[in-house]
């Protein structure tokens, strides 16, 4: 989860910085911190501001990693609150995080579930595997191999190679049927030629 670090300091670097945000983006990379952080929450308290989630998600890291300043748990959760509320699914995926591990709140894994799915709702490919994985678990949620099947090929699709496990795993569990079933009603879903695997019939298990 940390690694999710500033990362919308590269895409914007070369962007003329015209406005509050991008001036806060060239503060940060220069490591100006202090000055960086005061026009993030401008930008976050502007309700018109098109990045103001961004914004907010920003702040919410640097608090939470200490980043040139002291670290403040308890404004970066405000911040990723924040964020999440307007859809920011980086947000989203942070904040599921640290409700499923317990990290600075109360563990909520039906929070954390919720979360995980407002941020795969908006393609982000580590929120599809974890979602995945508590429909195959029935973590924080009623257990689903059918949805857990989709929700891994979907992060598969995104580039979450460990899903591959799963997917593999869950055909060893459905019958040949079933896992037709399932792909005939996944196919749209394979946007990039990816292997499926095929089940085998009780005879060629035992073989």
């Amino acid at each position: 989860m940390k690694t999710l670090l500033i990362i919308l300091l590269i895409l914007f670097s070369k962007v003329s910085y015209s406005n509050d945000y991008f001036n806060a983006l060239e503060l940060f990379n220069k490591r100006k911190i202090t000055e960086s952080v005061e026009l993030f929450k401008n930008v976050a308290k502007d309700e018109k501001n098109p990045k103001r989630s961004d914004a907010m998600y920003n702040l919410a890291i640097i608090f939470d990693n200490g980043f040139g300043i002291s670290a403040d748990k308890t404004r970066a959760l405000f911040y990723y609150e924040a964020a999440s509320e307007l859809s920011n699914m980086y947000a989203q995926y942070n904040l599921g995080w640290k409700y499923f591990n317990g990290e600075n709140v109360n563990k909520d894994v039906i929070k954390a579930f919720q979360l995980y799915k407002a941020a795969s709702d908006y393609g982000h490919p580590q929120a599809m595997y974890n979602l995945a994985h508590m429909y195959y678990s029935g973590v924080g949620t009623v257990k689903n191999l059918k949805l857990a099947y989709k929700m891994f090929l979907n992060a598969k699709i995104s580039g979450i190679d460990e899903s591959n496990y799963f997917i593999e795993k869950i055909t060893q569990e459905l019958t040949p049927q079933e896992l037709i079933v399932l792909t005939e009603e996944f196919a749209s879903l394979i946007e990039e030629k990816i292997p499926l695997p095929v089940a085998l019939d009780d005879d060629e298990k035992s073989n």
